[in-house]
């Protein structure tokens, strides 16, 4: 957890994920924001936009992802979609597999849009790490297959946010039944 906000595990949560134009945030540009809402261990709501990178994708992020610059030419600007993200995120934590990475272009685009920028995250690949120690990797799809989730749309930040979801609530159950952990402070 990073932030200090403390949030019951049946209280809310905006569990998220990106795609961008590449690795580095202060180079690359948001593509995709997807996210789902999560109260009381059930999934809520949904938010999705793609976002104009005013920047060309990569062929080879167009490969991984599916998003084409046609898909974006007419999506919200970045300092604008990420305006939109922060309204449905409002006061609520953020869950992101690697959220570093994540919240670094979260952060990039609100500097870059003049938008003030503190959240409290959760990093699932640091609980998969410690919940599941016997897988070798921490992919998302490696770890939905793990819980029997079933199959998502990889590579997508509304279907990743959404099969996160889920794999996150295996996780509070885990920590709450294993461990007696109830919140984010006892992570």
């Amino acid at each position: 957890v990073s932030g200090s906000q403390d949030t019951p595990f049946d209280g809310e949560f905006i569990v998220f994920d990106t795609e961008t134009t590449g690795l580095g945030a202060k180079n690359e540009r948001l593509t995709e924001i997807g996210a789902v809402l999560v109260i009381n261990g059930e999934i809520v709501d949904r938010f999705d936009t793609f976002v104009n990178p005013e920047k060309l994708i990569p062929p080879k992020i167009t490969e991984l992802t599916g998003i084409d610059d046609s898909m974006v030419a007419d999506a919200p600007k970045e300092g604008d979609a990420l305006r939109m993200f922060l309204e449905f995120v409002g006061d609520r934590p953020l869950v992101a597999h690697n959220a570093p990475f994540d919240m670094s272009f979260l952060a990039a685009t609100a500097e870059r849009s003049g938008i003030p920028f503190h959240a409290t995250s959760v990093d699932t690949v640091v609980l998969s790490r410690a919940l599941y120690p016997d897988l070798k990797r921490h992919k998302l799809d490696i770890i939905a297959k793990h819980l029997n989730l079933g199959d998502f749309n990889h590579h997508r930040a509304c279907d990743d946010a959404e099969m996160l979801a889920k794999i996150f609530l295996e996780m509070m159950k885990k920590m709450k039944t294993d461990f007696n952990v109830q919140s984010l402070s006892g992570i």
